[in-house]
Order: structure tokens, then C-alpha cells, then sequence
């Protein structure tokens, strides 16, 4: 065999094309130390996680929720709670914000118990605004509109450079562990339940599926990953205010999801880059960012249903995260028929 193909072999790797694209975000750091390119990252990198958090419930078990900053937000200040009022360092506030995130989720499902389809979806709206309410009316806890500032930073060694590029490279572990996870259950026997809930919960519970447990394990896992970006972020943004719970913050992973692609998990990373990076364009006309993000969900959906990463994996032939796997799944199903 040639170099020329070994290279060809190599590059039509998927694991090999994940191993690539991690090593080019890993060095970014090494090429620039820029502090506004950085964080536009940083951000990026805890968006994807949000995305992918309300992909794992909606996209899999077709619980379409509009309250998925009830989670990031809720978590975000536990986290920002424990390290300013009880003195946590970073490596215990975050993760116990996210984990956190796990009985925020399961509290969010109880109304799933007796609501369906689009009447929980606008109950899902209330929880943001009724834990901005209680925000607003403990004020000496809360820090009330001003919300809770002087959060320990992610990394604090005195060297601005160092610093951001030492965050940097934690959203990256974050992320990629979170997205890893996520694929994995997605793909699992789980994934599997999630999906036969969401294509129809009544044929579910006549094969004996417990579609209760296994509902309110999707508000857990969503919970729990979403708490970890809104955990992440307070600690990025040294401080944490009301605002985190303002519609748009439930929009956003919605729209990350809808752009790479529903039902993928990988499609929201794609999708929280390319947004990420669109935000920062509007920086000018900050005004109309919630106009210019609905009119994407829109065109979204109307021109590109099954997501633009989606659609370019299936013009170019490659495996896009769980896709990929159910894709695999079904040519082995076929063959074992037709042999």
C-alpha cells in the first residue's frame, strides 16, 4: 500500500477525523493566545454542551421543552452559591452545580407525569420565570437583580494569557467528555428506549417499557449536562445575574440542536460554533439577536429539517455522531435479512 493510500484510509477514518479535528482545537491555544478569540471559544465549547443537553431530550425522547435555562441557570447559581457563600473551590462548586442539575431535571419532569405534548411545553416556560421570581423576592441570598458577583475564576495564576488559555483548554475537556458521554448513551440500550418513547409511548409501555423511569433518566442526563455548562460559565463569567433565566437562554439550545442537526448529539457542537461565532458578528446590533436567531430557527427548519451538518454528512458519506451508528445498526440488520 502507498502513502497515498494510507493517507486515503487514514482520512476516511471517522475516529480518525474526530482524533484531528481534537488535536487542531488543542493547539489553538499554541497559535493564539488572543483573549477575544478565546472566550468566543470558551463559549462555544459550554454552548455545545447546553445544546447537546436538550438534544438528549427532545431530539431523543421527543420531550420538546422550553425551559431548558431552568437547568443551566438553576445550577449555575448553586455552583455560584457554594464557592461565594460556602467557600467551595472550582473543582467542587462546578461539579456539584451540575450534579445538581440531576433533581433540578427530575423536579422539571413531575409535570411530564400529567402533562403531554404542547401542553408541557408551554408549562416548561413557567420554571424559568417562577426561579427568577424567588431570585427577585431573596435578594439578601440571591443578590436579587444585581444577582451573585466575585465567583473564583476557572483558573487564576496571575498571567491574563495563561489564564485564558488554561479555560480554554478545560471547556474543551468539558465538552468533548460531555458530547463522548452523550453519544454513548445515545447509542446505547438507553438511547434506544428513548427513541421508541418519542416515536410512540403508548406501543412503549405495551412492550413493557417503564416509559416513566425512563422519562424522568432523560430529565436527569439533560439535567445534569446542562447544569455543568451553567456551572461553567457562572464561573467563566466570575458572576451570575437573573438574566441567565430570560427566554433566550432556553431558545439558544434549541437553535445550536436545530442547526447541526436533532437526534445527533455531535450536530449541536457544529451548531453552538457556528452560532457563537454569528453573536459576535451581531455584537453591533445587540438589540436584534433574538430576531436574527428565530429567523434562523425558521429558515432552519423550513430549508434544512434534518440540520446542516446532517445534510452535509449525507452528501459527503460520513457518519454524523448517533446517526452514524443507527445507520450502521440498520446496513448490519439488512445484511443478516438478506443472507
Amino acid at each position: 500500500m502507498n502513502i497515498e493510500e494510507r493517507l486515503k484510509d487514514f482520512f476516511e477514518s471517522r475516529q480518525n477525523k474526530v482524533l484531528l479535528a481534537l488535536v487542531f482545537l488543542l493547539l489553538i491555544p499554541a497559535v493564539t493566545k488572543d483573549f477575544y478569540i478565546l472566550t468566543i471559544l470558551i463559549f462555544a465549547n459550554i454552548f455545545a454542551v447546553y445544546g447537546a443537553s436538550w438534544d438528549i431530550l427532545a431530539g431523543f425522547t421527543g420531550i420538546f421543552s422550553f425551559g431548558q435555562a431552568f437547568f443551566f441557570g438553576t445550577a449555575g447559581y448553586i455552583s455560584a452559591l457554594l464557592n461565594v457563600k460556602m467557600g467551595l473551590p472550582v473543582w467542587a462548586s462546578i461539579p456539584l452545580g451540575g450534579a445538581s442539575g440531576v433533581i433540578i431535571g427530575l423536579v422539571f419532569g413531575l409535570p411530564s407525569l400529567r402533562l403531554k405534548g404542547p401542553y408541557f411545553t408551554i408549562t416548561s416556560l413557567l420554571f424559568p420565570t417562577t426561579v427568577a421570581g424567588f431570585i427577585y423576592m431573596f435578594p439578601g441570598v440571591s443578590g436579587g437583580d444585581a444577582g451573585i458577583y466575585g465567583l473564583d475564576s476557572i483558573v487564576s495564576t496571575g498571567d491574563t494569557a495563561t489564564n485564558i488559555a488554561v479555560t480554554y483548554v478545560a471547556s474543551l475537556v468539558m465538552m468533548v467528555g460531555s458530547i463522548f458521554v452523550l453519544i454513548r448513551i445515545a447509542s446505547s440500550r438507553f438511547g434506544l428506549i428513548f427513541r421508541s418513547i418519542r416515536d410512540n409511548e403508548e406501543i412503549a409501555e405495551t412492550t413493557g417499557i417503564n416509559t416513566t423511569k425512563y422519562k424522568f433518566l432523560a430529565f436527569a442526563i439533560s439535567g445534569l449536562f446542562a447544569g455543568l455548562a451553567g456551572a461553567f460559565q457562572a464561573h467563566f463569567l466570575m458572576s451570575i445575574s437573573p438574566f441567565i433565566f430570560n427566554p433566550f437562554y432556553s431558545l439558544n439550545p434549541m437553535l445550536y440542536a436545530a442547526l447541526g442537526g436533532v437526534g445527533t448529539i455531535f450536530g449541536s457542537v457544529g451548531g453552538a460554533f457556528i452560532m457563537a461565532i454569528l453573536n459576535e458578528a451581531l455584537r453591533s446590533i445587540a438589540q436584534f439577536r433574538v430576531l436574527v436567531s428565530a429567523i434562523v430557527m425558521i429558515l432552519v427548519f423550513r430549508f434544512l429539517p434534518e440540520g446542516l451538518f446532517r445534510r452535509v454528512g449525507m452528501r459527503f458519506q460520513f457518519r454524523l455522531g448517533v446517526w452514524g451508528e443507527i445507520k450502521k445498526l440498520r446496513r448490519k440488520s439488512h445484511n443478516g435479512t438478506t443472507s
